[in-house]
């Protein structure tokens, strides 16, 4: 039967007062990462009977997941939902599905509806049951009993409770609807829906009047009580009946588990284990990595009667724990893990001793080492460095905390280079582009801190690593040219550098006979205004004879580049 899409009405006699949020039970305090609303925006309507969730309000482009929790776990999930008409529903016709298993929802649970990871709206499964489905007393009146506890115990307020009977073909002659309502006394309602004595939490609604007669000639009292084509229905409206924006329906009779063509099968165990929000290291709350070896793992049970929870990892038991009032549990491995993967599951123990085990399992990572880089650019104590290019770190593993003021760059003074940080995660490297172009021949030093850590919280081990930025010294020009001829017998050879240098020697500049490889007997000058190197032979050269002069890389600039070396010969005259 589709469930009523008409939002509930507010009963007239009802003051401002009495329009008084419920607390949010234990089972519905939000996590300090999340911004979600409670109640939100949107409307969410549960069906726990039948282990159904509808919401509406959502729009075309929203792909929102719902959630039910319990004691704080998620025991339930469907994701990527596409919404019709605004609308999105798991567990019914034209709907989701629940993923992995069908939750058997309760109340007290909490219903959760996400349009992004940590963004969305919730409400929780109010208390309401009916115990005794429509009945007729009397030729024209009706009967339905129930219970309404409020989440801290005691009575709902009444403008909170109502009671339906809807009927599956026809509609009833008092109203023209296919729908009975009974309110608070003075609602304007078709029945009146009232507690059983002061402070019970047991109700009766009562319907009279309902000897009209409908085209099939069926009169009311018989249309609301035949049991095959009608239904009995307590609900919660929510902490602000007028909104209406949270809705729990009680069905009575309704079956519960996966409702075609769903087939997630019922859960019958203990929830699947998670981590607890103190051994949840990773960067999100969905990765399921830890830097814990002893990490601690929470859920709910499926047994109303459970008395305990047994942990396993890779199939070991690991712990164990008591049920908590709510349904949860969190149990702590009492043995280290080693880093890897590893599989948890639960097992919830009855009374008497009978142990089952959860449907599903959590892929468990288990991480201690941090990030390592695994190459520098440039590369540690490199000299050369453009003074245009880019800082980079490529590293091991994915990172997080990655930033300007985790990746820093500092010139030969000690001041920092303003430089925008950026992270790519396919090749996991690390950008820092500084803002100008770096100073020439200095050295500057570039820091990874350990605010960087891997996605399982690890922190990297701070450490820095120094280069020093070019150019490198040239020759822009010698004497004489390279492939002279008739080149005068007492002329000295010269080489002109491009930036002052120093180690010009004769042991850094060299002339030697192209044929034998004598060394020619000289002397060494430097010109540090001019940048001229001059090499003076000692002797007058021979005629028509080959020589090569050589000025090696041994020659370095201020900032300790070496002059980029070179050969060249020329030929004597007579």
């Amino acid at each position: 039967m589709k469930p009523a899409r008409n939002r509930p009405r507010l009963a007239a006699a009802i003051t401002a007062g009495a329009l008084v949020a419920l607390a949010v039970p234990t089972a519905a305090v939000v996590p300090a990462f999340a911004v979600i609303s409670d109640p939100g925006t949107h409307i969410i309507t549960v069906f726990p009977e039948r282990d159904m969730v509808s919401a509406e309000g959502y729009a075309d482009s929203d792909r929102p997941t719902i959630q039910v929790l319990r004691g704080g776990a998620v025991i339930g999930t469907v994701s990527n939902l596409v919404p019709v008409g605004g609308i999105v529903e798991v567990n019914h016709p034209g709907g989701g599905c629940w993923e992995g298993t069908t939750p058997d929802i309760r109340s007290g649970d909490v219903i959760r509806v996400l349009t992004a990871p940590d963004v969305g709206d919730q409400t929780f499964v109010g208390n309401v049951t009916v115990t005794q489905p429509a009945t007729k007393i009397n030729a024209g009146t009706v009967v339905m009993k129930g219970t309404a506890v409020a989440p801290g115990g005691g009575q709902l307020p009444a403008d909170q409770l109502e009671a339906r009977i809807v009927a599956a073909n026809q509609a009833f002659a008092l109203n023209g609807r296919r729908t009975l309502r009974a309110g608070a006394p003075g609602s304007g309602e078709d029945g009146t829906v009232v507690y059983d004595g002061p402070g019970l939490t047991t109700w009766t609604a009562t319907w009279t009047g309902l000897t009209g007669v409908g085209t099939d000639g069926v009169t009311d009292a018989d249309r609301a009580t035949a049991a095959n084509t009608s239904e009995s229905r307590g609900m919660w409206l929510g902490r602000n009946a007028a909104v209406g924006n949270e809705v729990t329906i009680f069905e009575y009779a309704a079956i519960g588990g996966p409702a075609a063509p769903c087939t997630a099968p019922l859960a019958k165990g203990p929830s699947t284990p998670d981590l607890t929000a103190a051994s949840d290291t990773g960067r999100l709350n969905t990765d399921n990595i830890t830097r814990s070896t002893t990490p601690s793992f929470t859920g709910a049970v499926a047994l109303p009667d459970a008395a305990s929870v047994n942990l396993y990892i890779d199939g070991v038991a690991s712990g164990s724990a008591s049920v908590a009032a709510n349904g949860s549990y969190s149990i702590t491995s009492n043995r280290p893990l080693a880093n890897g993967r590893h599989t948890v599951t639960a097992g919830e123990v009855s009374p008497g001793g009978v142990e089952t085990l959860s449907a599903g399992s959590l892929a468990l990572t288990v991480d201690t080492a941090g990030p390592v880089v695994t190459a520098k650019a440039p590369a540690v104590n490199s000299l050369m460095a453009s003074q245009t290019a880019n800082v980079t770190a490529t590293f091991n593993e994915a990172i997080t905390g990655l930033g300007t003021a985790s990746f820093t760059l500092k010139n030969s003074a000690g001041a920092l280079i303003a430089a925008p940080v950026t992270w790519n995660a396919t090749t996991r490297v690390a950008t820092l582009n500084p803002n100008a172009t770096l100073a020439a021949d200095r050295k500057h030093t570039a820091t990874l801190t350990a605010g960087i850590t891997d996605i399982a919280g690890n922190p990297i081990a701070a450490n820095s690593w120094a280069f020093t930025t070019g150019p490198r010294p040239v020759v822009t020009a010698k004497s004489p040219a390279a492939n002279a001829t008739a080149v005068s017998r007492t002329a000295n050879v010269t080489a002109t550098i491009s930036e002052n240098v120093t180690g010009v020697s004769s042991g850094s500049f060299a002339l030697r006979n192209a044929a034998t490889g004598a060394l020619v007997s000289y002397a060494v000058s430097y010109n540090a205004t001019s940048h001229v190197a001059t090499l003076n032979p000692n002797v007058t050269l021979a005629a028509n004879t080959k020589y090569t002069a050589t000025i090696s890389t041994s020659i370095k600039d201020a900032g300790g580049n070496p002059l980029s070396g070179l050969s060249w010969s020329f030929t004597t005259g007579r």
